[in-house]
């Protein structure tokens, strides 16, 4: 079963860990609707303590000085995600209908923005970064990992390997002692 489930879990894998094909065209909120939110106050909340953790964890560098505000963390992590998703299903050959996406999109940005739902931690952090965009590498989304060592007889190094790759993404490893 582990096995199996490995095995698929690489299979799904595979479709993002390809730079994209030649013409695609990344997903993009519309500009206009994220001007909107640029005059807008988010409410941080905890007296001034969720801005700072924001501003200090969250907010990354932009390219032409400063940092990013609230709502350019927002864009960038929506667009991401749904870049994220429609790289995968048109790798899949599924159907990608950019009204309904913009408009779920939209909708995303809106929960987010307001905080009625907020992405983890990591997501905030990395998604929509060259980390995930250009460098392909979407084990930094994730707060945690686990890597069995029943097999170290057969593949002495794999589980050390794994452990040092998701480490300096900032992932935690934890391992069982078989």
């Amino acid at each position: 079963l582990r096995r199996a489930f490995s095995q698929q879990s690489r299979r799904a894998l595979s479709a993002l860990s390809a730079p994209p094909p030649a013409g695609y065209v990344p997903f993009r909120l519309r500009d206009s609707f994220v001007a909107d939110y640029a005059r807008a106050e988010p409410t941080f909340g905890f007296n001034g303590l969720g801005k700072l953790v924001y501003e200090r964890t969250y907010s990354r560098p932009l390219p032409h000085g400063g940092r990013e505000r609230w709502f350019e963390t927002v864009e960038r992590v929506v667009n991401g995600t749904f870049n994220m998703q429609k790289q995968w299903i048109e790798h899949h050959d599924l159907r990608w209908d950019d009204g309904e996406m913009q408009a779920t999109a939209q909708d995303m940005y809106e929960r987010i923005f307001t905080m009625k739902f907020l992405p983890p931690g990591r997501g905030l952090w990395a998604m929509g970064t060259p980390i995930t965009e250009e460098r392909r590498l979407f084990a930094a989304l994730n707060n945690c990992a686990f890597v069995s060592t029943d097999s170290i007889d057969q593949d002495f190094a794999a589980p050390f390997t794994f452990l040092m790759e998701a480490a300096m993404l900032g992932v935690g490893v934890g391992f069982d002692t078989r």
